[in-house]
């Protein structure tokens, strides 16, 4: 489950620069700058698209931090059950309301496309399509994922 959220949800971000001698520091990214930093969610909810009454919140039992380098680079971490899946990938901002999330590891995991609104400058919601397993069957159901997110 902690996978199949991370992975469509929007979700904790975290970039590591490459600090070895000889390298080209990393660049930033002058898009990602209202981005960057540590956000915690107080919010995480799925709603199934086939029946909307049906809404997970990720959150009553876990957290969410994603923590954003200048250069884009992400580390996300959903904790749900006391049992924490890191995602580690890039942000990048296509336009002035939407953005991607490219997973780099674990491997695998798909780009997660999500609308964005600042409602001020530490205040971030992310809207989005996701995955969820609501009747824990094995199957993930599309769904649409809600993340709010406030900034450290």
């Amino acid at each position: 489950m902690v996978r199949r959220v991370l992975g469509g949800a929007v979700a904790v971000m975290l970039a590591a620069f490459l600090g070895a001698c000889g390298e080209d520091p990393v660049q930033a990214d002058p898009a990602v700058a209202p981005f960057v930093g540590t956000w915690d969610a107080d919010s995480l909810t799925l709603t199934n698209d086939a029946n909307p009454s049906q809404v997970a919140n990720i959150l009553a039992t876990g957290s969410f931090v994603i923590i954003v380098e200048p250069s884009g680079q992400y580390t996300a971490t959903l904790t749900v059950f006391s049992q924490s899946s890191p995602e580690i990938g890039q942000l990048r901002v296509l336009n002035a309301t939407t953005l991607t999330l490219t997973p780099s590891f674990p491997p695998g995991r798909p780009v997660a496309t999500a609308t964005y609104t600042f409602q001020a400058d530490d205040d971030l919601t992310l809207e989005g399509a996701s995955e969820f397993d609501f009747n824990f069957d094995d199957i993930d159901e599309p769904a649409q994922a809600y993340t709010h997110l406030v900034r450290r």
